[in-house]
């Protein structure tokens, strides 16, 4: 009978082996993957951040730039309108002269038109483009920053930013969007990972 029962609990033994393996094995995994300390932390205003390092700056100058050129093209063609216009009131309506006139002058204020448009679109892709480029380059920044200094994480803080008032679908968006609820002010790095980037 004590043969009978130990050939009965042997199957009965070893899948219980089995199961505990496959429980303690992912653990056991995790276990030796995970750093064996906690995480370090820190938070950022990262419209701060956006806003006072030096990469913004040289990017407005150059947009500046931009759309001063931009506004000389259409001030040109502005110009030239107005004085086309002006030659129209000296000439009699109906002649042959009026007509080649007034074609010239539709011809050059659809060109103004048509160059403000795309001279406004062209800008604001370009700005686009430059937001883009100074936000690759901060989180960039932000990893060399915290593999300088052993941090682990660099969270956007967006505690701070007080909900704009709206209707009730406006605000539910804006509280779905938030990240984080609250941040310790001893943990942020926002004054420093701004300096760390205008010295590079």
């Amino acid at each position: 009978m004590t043969q009978l029962r130990t050939i009965v609990n042997r199957p009965i033994a070893l899948c219980l082996l089995l199961l505990a393996a496959v429980v303690v094995a992912p653990s056991y995994a995790v276990r030796s993957i995970a750093p064996s300390r906690p995480a370090i932390i820190a938070s950022v205003d990262l419209e701060k951040v956006f806003n006072d390092i030096g990469l913004r700056a040289e990017a407005e100058i150059v947009l500046d730039q931009l759309k001063q050129r931009f506004q000389e093209e259409a001030d040109a063609l502005r110009r030239e309108a107005t004085r086309l216009e002006q030659d129209l009131d000296l000439l009699v309506r109906g002649t042959p002269q009026y007509q080649n006139a007034e074609k010239d002058y539709k011809q050059v204020a659809l060109d103004f038109r048509a160059l403000v448009e795309f001279n406004k679109a062209k800008l604001g892709a370009r700005r686009a483009e430059a937001r883009k480029e100074i936000f690759d380059q901060i989180v960039r920044a932000a990893g060399s920053f915290a593999g300088a200094h052993g941090i682990d994480y660099i969270l956007a803080d967006d505690s701070r930013v007080n909900l704009q008032k709206g209707s009730e679908l406006q605000i539910v968006q804006q509280i779905s969007l938030r990240r984080v609820v609250y941040a310790d002010p001893a943990f942020d790095i926002t004054d420093e990972l701004i300096g760390w980037i205008n010295q590079r």
